[in-house]
């Protein structure tokens, strides 16, 4: 049992919420100095508890992604926000690739009026809700389902996309990296040239095989990803910014 004190568990709280909190934000929410809250961090940060980002605080470094449950009540007003705008610009008619992530399940929740759009997707989540809509037609693909996540990521996801072409392709990531890292180019290691441009990122190789399907049959390519996923980081590359015709963030 780690021995915390009440604001340093309220942060984590916080963390865990909306997985990324500025320093000046918690100075602020607690009373107290930004050296205070620095204090707090570089504690918490010690016993692995969060993650140090430039400016703030940031749920741990992993490997693996969280529950879908636990991720779907995070940043969800943020969420709610993108999803709005996303539907906004879906036109009738259309036919959509829905990626992974609860972000996408919400975009599915506001297509309820839209007509004549077949949407493919390997989103359970989506899947289910858009069963209830009878003016979209809805394909999904054989494979196992994750509980954890709530979707099919297996090869035949990738096989199934394949096999259509969409109007737009929208996907969402785990987190975007080399924002802060680097300006946007490259640099020279000896006489190794290195990419520092800003990318999208999944966790595992597999989610970024489909996420990279979506967007190969897709004439258009969307991105949905709330203020905290360019705070985290991931592992395994899906493609870099400049790919997507839009970005939706807030």
């Amino acid at each position: 049992m780690y021995n915390l004190n009440v604001r340093q568990q309220s942060i984590i709280e916080l963390v865990h919420q909306q997985e990324y909190c500025s320093i000046e934000e918690l100075a602020q929410r607690f009373e107290v100095t930004t050296q205070t809250i620095r204090r707090d961090i570089n504690e918490l940060c010690q016993l692995g508890l969060t993650r140090r980002h430039h400016g703030g605080v940031g749920l741990p470094a992993t490997l693996s992604n969280r529950s879908y449950a636990a991720r779907q009540v995070t940043n969800q007003h943020e969420k709610q926000i993108i999803a709005d705008e996303v539907v906004k610009a879906i036109p009738n008619g259309a036919t959509l690739f829905l990626g992974i992530g609860t972000t996408i399940a919400l975009i599915a929740e506001r297509l309820a009026n839209h007509s004549e759009l077949r949407v493919v997707t390997n989103n359970f989540e989506a899947a289910h809700i858009l069963s209830h809509f009878e003016n979209i037609e809805t394909w999904i693909p054989a494979g196992r389902i994750r509980t954890n996540d709530r979707d099919v990521v297996d090869g035949s996801a990738e096989q199934f996309y394949g096999q259509f072409s969409a109007d737009i392709g929208i996907i969402g990531c785990a987190g975007v990296t080399g924002i802060a890292e680097h300006n946007s180019g490259t640099i020279n290691l000896g006489s190794t040239k290195v990419d520092t441009q800003p990318f999208a990122m999944e966790h595992e190789l597999r989610e970024a095989k489909v996420s990279q399907a979506i967007l190969a049959n897709s004439e258009i390519k969307w991105l949905v990803a709330t203020k905290s996923k360019w705070q985290r980081r991931a592992n395994t590359k899906v493609a870099p910014l400049s790919y997507f015709d839009r970005v939706f963030s807030n």
